[in-house]
C-alpha cells in the first residue's frame, strides 16, 4: 500500500475494539461501604449503558459484601450458596440473611442486563458485518462506472462516510474486514488518479479534522480522571484512523502531534498504576501487621470478664483497621484473609473456652432466649405472609447473635423456637400452592381463549374486527398470570394477535397506533418491563437525533456545483422524515408515562 493511500485510511494503529467502556468512576473506596451501600452500589451498576465496562467493580462489591457478612457472625456462618426464603428447606437448614437476598436479587438483575447487553451487541455486530461487506462491495464497484469522475469520487466518500458511522463487527472479522477495506480503497485512488485540485480540498479538510483532534487529546492530557482520558483517546484514534490523508508538507509533523499527546496520556496512566501498586502493596503490609497486633492480644492469658471484654473491643477496633486497609493485590487477596481469619479464630476459640468455663448469667441469657421464642410463638399463625417472614427472620439473626448458653440449658427452647418457625414457613409453603393451583386455572382459562383467537379470521369490516380484537386482548389481560414455566403463552398470544392486525385492511399507521396501545395495556402494573420500554423509545429518539444531525452536517459538505440541489432536496428530505419518526417516538413516550 502506498504512503499517499495510508494516509487517506488512517494512520493511527491502534486497532478497532469491540469493547468500548462507559467511564465509571472506580476511585471510590467501597473498603469502608457498609452492606446497605454495597447493594445500593450494586444496583447503580445495572444503569450503567455498558455493564461489561463495570464487571470488575461488580465482583469487588460480591467480594466484600460476603466478607462483611461473614464478619458479622462470629458463632456461626452464613452460607453464600444458600436459597431464597421461599426454597424447600429441612429443619437443619439456615436461613438467609434478609440483607444477602437483597444482594441476591440486585446481582441476578446485574447478570441478567449483561447477558442481555451479550446478546443485542453481537446482534448489531453482525448487522454492522453485512453493511460494511456491501460498502466494500460498492466501492469496488466503482471502477466499473461510466460517469464523471466528479460524481464517481462523490459516490466515494459517501461510502466512506457511510463506513465510519457503521459500529462495530465481531471482533474475529474485524481485522480481516478493515484490510480488505484498505485494498479496495487503494485500488480506488489507483483508478481515479484524482485531480490535483479536488485532492488538495480533501487534504485541507481532513488537515482541519486531524487539528481538531490534536487539540482535543492535548486537553485530554491534563484530564484528573486517568480512565476517562486514556478511553476518550481510544475514541480520538478511531476516529483518526477514519479520515483521509492531508498533504505531505503536513503528514509528519500532524501525527507527531497527535503522538506526543498519546505519549502524554499513556504516561499518564503508567504512572498512575504504578503508584496504584504501591499503595495497594502498602496496604497488604499493613494488614499483615494488624494481624500481628491480633495474634498479641490474648498473649497475657486474660482470666477476668472485664479484661476479655476490653480486649474484645480493641480487637474490634483492629478488625475495623484492618478492614480500611483496601484495597490491595488480588493475588494478596486469599492469603491476607486467611492471615486474618486465623489470627481472630485464634483469639475467639480462647475467649470462648474462657466463657464455657463460665455459669454466671447463664440463666439471664436463657430468658433471653425464651422472649424470642414466645414472640416467635406469636407470630407463627400470622397470614401477612411477607412482612411476618422478615419478622422471624429478623428473630433468627437475633437468636443466632444473642449471648452463649450451655447447650443442655438451650436445646430444649431451641426445639421450640424452630417449631414456631416451622409452623409459620410451613403454612407459607401451603398458601404459596393455592396460589399455583389458581395460576394453573388461569392457564386453562388463556388456552381457551388462544384457540377462539386462532380460529378467527378477519372480515371486509375491520371497524368491527378492530372492536373483536380489543376486546380478546381485554379479556386476555384480565385473567391472571400463569405458572412461569408457562408464560410463553403470552408470547403465543402476541402473535397471533399482531398477524390478525397486519390482515386489516386500514392505514399502516394506524395499526402501528393500534398495536402500541394494546401492548402499553399489558404493561400496566409491570414497572419492571414498563421503564424498559420506555428506555428503549428514548435510546431511539437519540438515535434518530444523532442522524438529523448527521444529515445537518452532510449538508455544509456540499458546494454549488451542479447536481448538488438534488443531494440536498434528498437530505432534507430524510432529515423532515426523521424529525416525524420522533414526533410518532414522542407520543408513544406519553402513553407509557400516563400509566
Amino acid at each position: 500500500m502506498s504512503e499517499e493511500t495510508q494516509e487517506v485510511l488512517g494512520e493511527n494503529t491502534i486497532p478497532e475494539n469491540n469493547q468500548v467502556q462507559e467511564p465509571v468512576n472506580k476511585t471510590i473506596d467501597l473498603s469502608s461501604f457498609s452492606m446497605e451501600e454495597l447493594i445500593t452500589e450494586l444496583e447503580n451498576l445495572c444503569e450503567i449503558q455498558n455493564p461489561y465496562s463495570v464487571s470488575k467493580r461488580s465482583e469487588e462489591i460480591k467480594t466484600l459484601f460476603y466478607k462483611s457478612l461473614k464478619s458479622e457472625n462470629n458463632i456461626e456462618d452464613i452460607s453464600e450458596e444458600d436459597s431464597d426464603e421461599d426454597s424447600d428447606e429441612d429443619e437443619e437448614k439456615k436461613t438467609l440473611h434478609p440483607l444477602e437476598v437483597k444482594f441476591k436479587n440486585a446481582n441476578n438483575k446485574f447478570r441478567k442486563i449483561k447477558s442481555d447487553y451479550r446478546k443485542n451487541r453481537k446482534k448489531e455486530e453482525n448487522k454492522n458485518l453485512i453493511i460494511k461487506e456491501n460498502i466494500i462491495s460498492d466501492i469496488d464497484k466503482l471502477s466499473k462506472e461510466e460517469e464523471s469522475l466528479k460524481v464517481t469520487f462523490e459516490k466515494f466518500k459517501n461510502y466512506q462516510k457511510k463506513w465510519n458511522n457503521t459500529g462495530h463487527v465481531p471482533i474475529t472479522k474485524s481485522n480481516d474486514l478493515w484490510q480488505n477495506y484498505h485494498h479496495h480503497v487503494e485500488l480506488f485512488y489507483d483508478y481515479i488518479k484524482i485531480n490535483k485540485e479536488l485532492r488538495d480540498l480533501d487534504f485541507k479538510k481532513n488537515l482541519e479534522q486531524k487539528t481538531i483532534i490534536c487539540e482535543k487529546s492535548e486537553k485530554l492530557s491534563n484530564d484528573k480522571s486517568i480512565n476517562t482520558a486514556f478511553n476518550s483517546l481510544q475514541e480520538l484514534h478511531e476516529h483518526w484512523k477514519n479520515i483521509g490523508p492531508v498533504s505531505r508538507e503536513y503528514r509528519e509533523s500532524i501525527w507527531e502531534r497527535f503522538q506526543t499527546a498519546t505519549r502524554k496520556i499513556n504516561k499518564n496512566r503508567n504512572d498512575y498504576f504504578l503508584n496504584k501498586k504501591r499503595i495497594l502493596k502498602g496496604n497488604t503490609e499493613l494488614k499483615s501487621s494488624i494481624c500481628k497486633e491480633i495474634n498479641k492480644l490474648s498473649e497475657d492469658n486474660p482470666n477476668t470478664h472485664q479484661q476479655w471484654n476490653n480486649l474484645s473491643e480493641k480487637l474490634n477496633e483492629l478488625s475495623e483497621k484492618w478492614k480500611k486497609a483496601a484495597p490491595i493485590e488480588k493475588s494478596d487477596l486469599k492469603k491476607s484473609w486467611t492471615e486474618f481469619r486465623e489470627a481472630t479464630n485464634e483469639f475467639y476459640s480462647m475467649r470462648n473456652n474462657f466463657y464455657k468455663n463460665r455459669k454466671e448469667d447463664n440463666n439471664n441469657n436463657l430468658q433471653e432466649k425464651i422472649k424470642i421464642c414466645e414472640k416467635a410463638e406469636e407470630l407463627s399463625t400470622s397470614t401477612n405472609w411477607k412482612e411476618t417472614g422478615k419478622q422471624l427472620i429478623q428473630l433468627q439473626e437475633k437468636w443466632k447473635n444473642s449471648a452463649f448458653v450451655p447447650k443442655n440449658l438451650s436445646d430444649k427452647i431451641w426445639k421450640r423456637f424452630r417449631s414456631a418457625c416451622n409452623k409459620f414457613f410451613d403454612a407459607r409453603k401451603k398458601h404459596y400452592k393455592l396460589l399455583d393451583k389458581e395460576k394453573e386455572g388461569n392457564l386453562k382459562e388463556k388456552t381457551t381463549l388462544l384457540k377462539e383467537v386462532e380460529k378467527f379470521d378477519v372480515s371486509e369490516n375491520p371497524r368491527e374486527d378492530i372492536k373483536r380484537l380489543k376486546e380478546f386482548s381485554e379479556k386476555w389481560n384480565s385473567i391472571g398470570f400463569v405458572p412461569k414455566q408457562d408464560i410463553q403463552i403470552n408470547d403465543r398470544f402476541d402473535k397471533v394477535i399482531s398477524s390478525l392486525y397486519n390482515k386489516l385492511k386500514v392505514d399502516k399507521s394506524e395499526k402501528k397506533t393500534i398495536q402500541f396501545q394494546i401492548k402499553a395495556e399489558r404493561l400496566k402494573g409491570n414497572s419492571d418491563k414498563l421503564n424498559v420500554e420506555k428506555e428503549l423509545i428514548r435510546e431511539e429518539i437519540g438515535k434518530v437525533n444523532k442522524t438529523i444531525l448527521q444529515y445537518e452536517n452532510n449538508i455544509s459538505f456540499f458546494g454549488n456545483g451542479k447536481g448538488t440541489e438534488k443531494l440536498k432536496e434528498d437530505v432534507l428530505k430524510n432529515i423532515e422524515n426523521s424529525k416525524k419518526e420522533i414526533e410518532e417516538l414522542k407520543k408513544k413516550l406519553s402513553l407509557l408515562n400516563k400509566i
